[in-house]
């Protein structure tokens, strides 16, 4: 194989927010990868071609290559563990010190069963059933995801960023990416965070700064929704 042909080959939506976390952190660490868009709203992740890439038919998803053998990889943190391994992805975003990176890890364990979920269905039920289905949810269902978001949003300000500039003391880690790109998330139904929750706000703008231009170029589609979906309420 050819030195191109070895390249990482990264698969991913900018609508999906773990694809964009993986995105940030690749293009922040200089990594040479190829990267190859699958559209969601297409359906493109359910295509044959792209079952051999990902069996599990979601993004993110890899192909590394290892002593010129292909090694395909799903779920987000394992990629994530696996590329810092690899030194695909800085050390800097996970940390060495045992302590500062079993805080990363409870960070990306605990927003699965919160933010990761609750904001994807706030987001899911409020914007993306009518996009696909043609029809909006029921006000009830959306009020419900609305609350349980709105509790999950209020341990990051209680909780996570009662004290400190990241989620993890005082240095951006994945941690951030990972629970920043989540957030954002809902900017495409409209909601703003800024007067309810201002910790969380200027947490995401210190998240940005640190990592501009890529935070921002990651996030065009989630901001040009956000534009349209405000331009219609």
């Amino acid at each position: 194989m050819t030195m191109e042909e070895n390249c990482l080959k990264y698969y991913f939506d900018f609508l999906s927010q773990p694809s964009r976390a993986l995105y940030i952190l690749l293009k922040e660490s200089g990594t040479n990868f190829e990267a190859n868009q699958v559209d969601l709203l297409k359906a493109e992740h359910h295509d044959d071609d792209y079952r051999k890439v990902n069996r599990f038919q979601k993004v993110p998803a890899i192909i590394d290559y290892v002593d010129n053998q292909e090694f395909q990889l799903a779920e987000s943190v394992a990629i994530l563990r696996y590329l810092i391994e690899c030194n695909k992805i800085s050390m800097h975003f996970y940390p060495m010190d045992l302590k500062q990176r079993a805080k990363v890890d409870e960070f990306l364990e605990w927003q699965h069963t919160t933010i990761r979920t609750s904001c994807s269905l706030y987001f899911r039920f409020l914007w993306a059933q009518e996009k696909l289905l043609g029809a909006p949810a029921p006000a009830e269902k959306v009020a419900k995801y609305r609350i349980l978001m709105e509790k999950d949003l209020e341990l990051m300000e209680n909780i996570w960023l009662k004290e400190s500039r990241f989620l993890v003391g005082n240095s951006l880690t994945a941690a951030d990416v990972f629970g920043a790109c989540e957030i954002e998330q809902i900017r495409c139904t409209g909601y703003e965070i800024k007067a309810k929750y201002p910790k969380i706000y200027a947490w995401i703008e210190n998240v940005r700064r640190e990592l501009k231009p890529n935070f921002d170029e990651a996030h065009h589609l989630v901001y040009y929704i956000e534009k349209e979906t405000k331009s219609n309420q």
